[in-house]
């Protein structure tokens, strides 16, 4: 982070942040503390966090009070309260523990440092290509590779010119005094890269490139395909290090920043440890990489010393290819804090999971720049494609269950807490992601009490945007009732739309009273109905009311008709005819479809009520049946009118189908609703 992150603030009156290389000094400035008794704190030295009797924080630990701050405000690890804010009170920090008395939402943002016991190299400007520190010193990153890694030496300047030869034929790996040698001698590891940058003179590598540059645009095409290839490879890596090193004289940066030797460490609260069903403590992978680090670097420590100490006095077993292995492995531990597995297969804790490094908490879509920062996600959002759902009300909406559980976790998170089914956050958020049965069932509560916001954009109009009543479905689509869809200019061919969850009361309540779709009946511009039925709808209603075609006169005996009714056939000149089915009541017709008796456009004859009033399409018969007792058969085009002697109506009858059938009755049934809520 820039050095200058807090004044940007202050002098633009708004917050902006720049991602930089930072030097030794501006780390231990973040990260050290005075107390009010003059002591400095800031470096962690132990790998411990909490001790196992006691439960409280490690002195010099990586949750350590003096360093942090205190985990409960205004408590000190001895017991001792103090008001904070308040300025009678003093001291302003514990005299026994040296814990300040201050507010624990210091936690959050106040950082420690590990002091390395050799220098690291910083992985992303080693590994991430193109590699910044090869294109600063000319050299390929398989040179640098191994010497960083330990499997060469580099000599240094004063006796040799900058050489990196194999140091397993150089010197001995059994020796007393390694440590003095190797400073004054040789070097390897990050140190050998740090003084090779240091020594870097900037302006020299800008004329120099730039001169170097302008003599190969001179050069002639030699003809060979390879050479010229090789010619213009070099010219795009002359431009490449003339803007690295543009870069880093316009921000004033020096190059050996990207070696470390201070290592930052989070803030405690950023790496929080989680107490799992009261027994298990459950620590964050940054925190367990920390440990890493501090185990060996304190054992790089524990040699250094023994060497020192042992080089003065008697001859001592310390040997120097130990000390060097122990340089690659802290190595190979920062690697894995920064980002694991850039250097090949990722670390493991010992239940085969993967180390989650500090480039995956800021990367991807997870990450805290694109879901946090950046401002570009919305929480409490989801987004899918849309699928008609007949059954459904006008008013409701299908949610798949994964988008319904990330949008009401919050609210299923307390719904546990409350009922006592989970100690703290991180038990919910287990029992969420085994999807246990209570889940579900809380989750039904929480959505029967809010409602969510559907968008289809371009949101153009007020419709764009409405409320719905949501309800679990198992599918992954968003399921929507067909009549709200020209309101939305939607279609069921692919088009997605995004769900919201409104929050707060006022937000709640302005989507139940407003924004509803079935109190958006109307257009407002042209106040013409928008809930009409439109393409899908209009295709079901007519295949549903279509019917069969062919008029009386054909379908009374078809002798093509080999449709399997159950019903009375008769013979006449060698063929079989099926007589059109008479039902007394529309519960029988459809109870006949349903045991697939009948086909939904099969015509049928369906006993008519005589309080109802039916109109003929024409005046006059067809066809007219006498029976012997008097009674006779008026047959029209959809029409059966059964008649006495005295001309009285005894029955009525009317050809129509099943399709039919079922479209009448559910007008019937919605007319019958109004009436009854009306009245």
């Amino acid at each position: 982070m820039n050095q200058n992150f807090s004044s940007m603030i202050d002098q633009y009156k708004h917050q902006q942040l720049r991602i930089g290389l930072v030097s030794p000094q501006q780390i231990i400035a973040w990260a050290t503390k005075i107390l009010p008794n003059g002591e400095i704190v800031g470096e962690v030295t132990k790998p411990s966090t909490f001790h196992y009797k006691t439960n409280k924080a490690v002195k010099g630990g990586l949750f350590c009070e003096r360093i942090f701050g205190p985990i409960q405000s205004g408590i000190c690890a001895c017991g001792n309260c103090r008001v904070i804010g308040d300025e009678k009170e003093d001291p302003k920090f514990c005299e026994q523990c040296g814990i300040e008395f201050v507010d624990s939402q210091i936690r959050r943002y106040q950082m420690g440092y590990i002091k390395l016991a050799c220098p690291v190299t910083h992985v992303w400007y080693l590994k991430r290509l193109p590699s910044y520190i090869a294109n600063l010193l000319d050299k390929s990153l398989k040179e640098l590779d191994d010497l960083v890694y330990c499997d060469t030496l580099l000599r240094l300047r004063g006796l040799f010119e900058y050489e990196i030869q194999s140091w397993k034929y150089s010197i001995p790996l059994f020796f007393n005094g390694f440590d003095t040698f190797r400073n004054r001698e040789i070097s390897t590891g990050a140190g050998a890269i740090r003084k090779q940058l240091a020594d870097l003179d900037l302006r020299m590598i800008l004329d120099n490139s730039l001169v170097e540059w302008k003599e190969l645009g001179e050069e002639e095409p030699t003809g060979n395909e390879w050479e010229d290839l090789k010619v213009r490879r070099r010219k795009n890596f002359l431009v490449r290090r003339m803007q690295l090193a543009k870069h880093f004289l316009r921000t004033n940066i020096e190059p050996e920043w990207m070696v470390l030797c201070l290592l930052p460490v989070l803030p405690a609260e950023l790496r929080p440890i989680i107490e799992i069903a009261g027994v298990k403590l459950s620590t964050s992978h940054i925190t367990e990489l920390y440990r890493r680090i501090i185990y060996r670097n304190n054992i790089i420590t524990d040699l250094l010393t023994i060497s020192r100490s042992t080089s003065r006095s008697t001859p001592g077993t310390t040997p120097g290819e130990v000390v060097i292995y122990q340089h690659k492995l802290l190595q190979e531990a920062v690697d894995t804090l920064l980002d694991n597995g850039i250097c090949g297969q990722p670390v493991r804790d010992d239940k085969n999971r993967i180390y989650k490094s500090f480039s995956d908490m800021i990367e991807g879509k997870e990450g805290r720049f694109r879901q946090t920062l950046l401002g570009k996600r919305v929480d409490y959002s989801g987004r899918s494609v849309i699928v008609v759902g007949p059954l459904l009300a006008l008013y409701r909406c299908g949610l798949p269950r994964e988008i319904a559980i990330e949008l009401f976790q919050t609210f299923v998170i307390r719904g546990l807490i409350r009922q006592h089914l989970a100690s703290n956050i991180g038990v919910a958020k287990s029992k969420i992601r085994k999807k246990e049965p209570i889940v579900w069932e809380i989750l039904h509560e929480v959505m029967r009490g809010h409602s969510v916001l559907l968008n289809r954009a371009p949101t153009l109009h007020k419709l764009g945007i409405q409320a719905f009543q949501p309800v679990l479905v198992e599918e992954r689509a968003i399921c929507l009732h067909p009549l709200v869809c020209k309101g939305f200019n939607a279609d069921f061919d692919g088009d997605q739309m995004a769900v919201h969850l409104p929050l707060s009361f006022e937000a709640q309540a302005e989507a139940r009273l407003l924004m509803f779709s079935h109190t958006n009946l109307l257009s407002p511009a042209i106040g013409d109905p928008i809930s009409v039925p439109t393409q899908d709808m209009v295709i079901g209603l007519y295949v549903l009311t279509s019917g069969n075609r062919r008029g009386i006169c054909v379908n009374r005996y078809n002798p093509w008709n080999r449709r399997n009714y159950q019903n009375k056939r008769s013979d006449n000149n060698n063929y079989k005819y099926t007589k059109e089915p008479f039902f007394s009541n529309s519960y029988d017709a459809i109870g006949a479809y349903r045991q697939k008796r009948i086909n939904l456009n099969s015509p049928l004859w369906l006993r008519w009520r005589l309080d109802q009033r039916v109109i003929a399409s024409r005046e006059t018969p067809i066809e007219v049946h006498y029976e012997s007792l008097g009674t006779y058969y008026e047959i029209y085009g959809h029409l059966l009118i059964v008649r006495n002697k005295k001309k009285k109506i005894l029955f009525i009858y009317i050809r129509t189908t099943v399709g039919r059938i079922s479209l009448y009755r559910k007008i019937e049934e919605a007319i019958q609703g109004f009436s009854q809520t009306y009245s």
